[in-house]
């Protein structure tokens, strides 16, 4: 309630001079306000492109474990048709064999796509956060005016109140 008081009679005290100071102070707000629409839309939007990001290394990893899978499953039902019409027990040791080596094959395959899918998400990671970096020196710029124009505030009924002071004296 004093502050009603207090504001009152400072607008009244001031007059035109107290005009001039608002209009600073508002588009000091305004451009503030601007500054951190601005930030929360660079943030939302670097948000989005990690997620993008996440997705798609997510689809990546899906992809290369279902060619194993498929890949496996073929081997597995040439081996079976194999063992079928396999007629000794060399044969049987030869196809055993194969199997196993085609499944350390398969493995080295499996470790190296799956190596060249992490590296992919891995790049696609690094790309947001040189974004995410540019936007956090964005707002450090973006909330200077918002400080200044809160800061103005509580300094301008201050100085005010200090040259009323210095005339009366």
């Amino acid at each position: 309630m004093a502050s009603k008081g207090t504001a009152s009679h400072n607008s009244s005290h001031s007059g035109s001079h107290s005009a001039a100071h608002t209009e600073p102070h508002e588009t000091d707000l305004a451009a503030g306000s601007s500054g951190m629409a601005d930030l929360t839309r660079q943030q939302l939007a670097n948000t989005a492109s990690t997620t993008g990001a996440l997705l798609r290394a997510m689809d990546s990893f899906q992809q290369t474990q279902q060619h194993m899978i498929q890949r496996a499953a073929l081997l597995q039902e040439r081996t079976a048709d194999r063992l079928r019409s396999a007629t000794s027990p060399i044969e049987l040791v030869a196809i055993q064999s194969t199997v196993v080596l085609s499944s350390l094959s398969e493995w080295a395959q499996y470790s190296q796509e799956l190596m060249l899918a992490s590296l992919k998400a891995q790049s696609e990671f690094m790309r947001p956060a040189g974004l995410q970096q540019q936007s956090a020196a964005q707002a450090a710029n973006a909330a200077g005016p918002l400080f200044q124009a809160w800061q103005s505030v509580f300094s301008a009924p201050m100085s005010g109140t200090m040259a009323g002071m210095a005339r009366h004296h």
